[in-house]
């Protein structure tokens, strides 16, 4: 392999955004394929925000990785020249015995973050939007809040090129050929030789690499929006991100127009082909999220004022999948799979730099293709 390998990414989500920016920031001659157009919809990096949470309660690695990941995010916000980090604080919260609250706390106890144990009713007191039972736990991490996906997608995409990569969009990939000393990447228009192959490409993923015979589950979510009773802003900490371990697990957060945003974990656990295009919500979407609403929140009006679906990729045991591919070293498999992953960005390029120069990251063995640990932990 040359000294600045050629490094060819496939997907342009989150994760393939990070690494084809950061490596070709640098040196490596970087080329990167996307299928669809540029801040295109059909996967999990779009849209206004997405939870950045200081301390996972999914386990130490996603912990660390979001430790690296906080100066990065700031790093990210200078160039730009905009915040694409909003730090407004975040809560796990459940009733007595939550495997999320506890987890959440034991972590930010172990790496000595500014973390906080308090009760439902403490929470609705300190954050009137909330309407907690007064009997729960909740775990506050102030240096949580939220990312802005599509600024750091477009951040990305113009860094990445400013360094001297190319990045082809609206470009599908047919046939992938990878050999000792290389790769071939087939596309509809052409054919591209590189030294090193690093595929995020999310839900098609088993397509690009089917003898990996991975069990990757591909599913609808719907995410909804909700208008406050009175205009008033709610990314200045008054309302944190949250994680709410009830009726299997609701995550949300304030945007910057003055609403909430929030989802469900599982939603109606609806598989779909991410070749198709995801079905709009509607109103069995509209009621279900509403419950959480109706639960949990005060000061909101009852009805979404807007909602969209996304595509979630995942394992079922819910971990990433960050590892070289068992039978070929030059080709990474890099899926930060969904519902979390965006919150890392920062550390994914660094992360494939060390793959691709060689060097072992044993921190991330339990992000392996092959899966001896238990799996990440969720609410419900």
């Amino acid at each position: 392999m040359t000294a600045s390998p050629h490094v060819l990414v496939l997907g342009l989500g989150i994760a393939g955004s990070s690494i084809a920016a950061t490596l070709a920031a640098k040196g490596f001659p970087v080329t990167a394929i996307e299928q669809f157009t540029p801040l295109h919809e059909r996967g999990s990096s779009h849209g206004d925000s997405r939870i950045y949470r200081r301390v996972p309660h999914e386990g130490e690695v996603y912990v660390e990785m979001a430790a690296r990941s906080w100066d990065g995010w700031r790093q990210w916000g200078d160039k730009a020249g905009e915040d694409l980090l909003v730090a407004c604080g975040g809560i796990d919260a459940g009733p007595e015995g939550s495997g999320i609250v506890a987890g959440s706390m034991e972590l930010g106890v172990r790496y000595d973050s500014r973390c906080e144990m308090m009760t439902g009713a403490a929470v609705n007191q300190r954050h009137p939007h909330y309407d907690l039972p007064p009997a729960w736990e909740a775990a506050y991490h102030a240096q949580s809040g939220f990312v802005r996906p599509d600024a750091t997608r477009t951040f990305l995409h113009r860094m990445a090129r400013e360094a001297g990569a190319t990045l082809l969009h609206g470009t599908r990939v047919i046939g992938i050929d990878p050999r000792p000393q290389g790769v071939t990447v087939r596309t509809e228009r052409e054919t591209i030789e590189a030294d090193v192959l690093i595929v995020a490409a999310g839900s098609w993923l088993p397509r690009l690499l089917p003898g990996l015979d991975l069990p990757l589950q591909v599913e609808r979510r719907v995410m909804a929006w909700f208008q406050p009773e009175r205009n008033e802003p709610l990314s200045d900490g008054r309302l944190p991100v949250f994680c709410l371990d009830g009726e299997g697990g609701w995550y949300g957060m304030p945007t910057l127009d003055g609403r909430v945003k929030l989802g469900h974990n599982h939603h109606f656990n609806e598989r779909i082909d991410p070749d198709r295009p995801t079905i709009e919500p509607g109103e069995a979407d509209a009621d279900k999220l509403m419950d959480c609403v109706a639960r949990y929140f005060r000061g909101f009006e009852p009805r979404p004022s807007a909602m969209k679906s996304c595509v979630y990729t995942l394992m079922p045991d819910h971990n990433f999948i960050i590892d070289r591919h068992p039978e070929h070293a030059n080709v990474i498999v890099f899926s930060c799979c969904s519902g979390h992953g965006f919150k890392y960005a920062p550390d994914y390029g660094t992360i494939a730099a060390d793959l691709v120069a060689g060097k072992p990251r044993a921190d991330l063995a339990a992000l392996g293709l092959k899966r001896d640990g238990p799996g990440a932990v969720w609410a419900g």
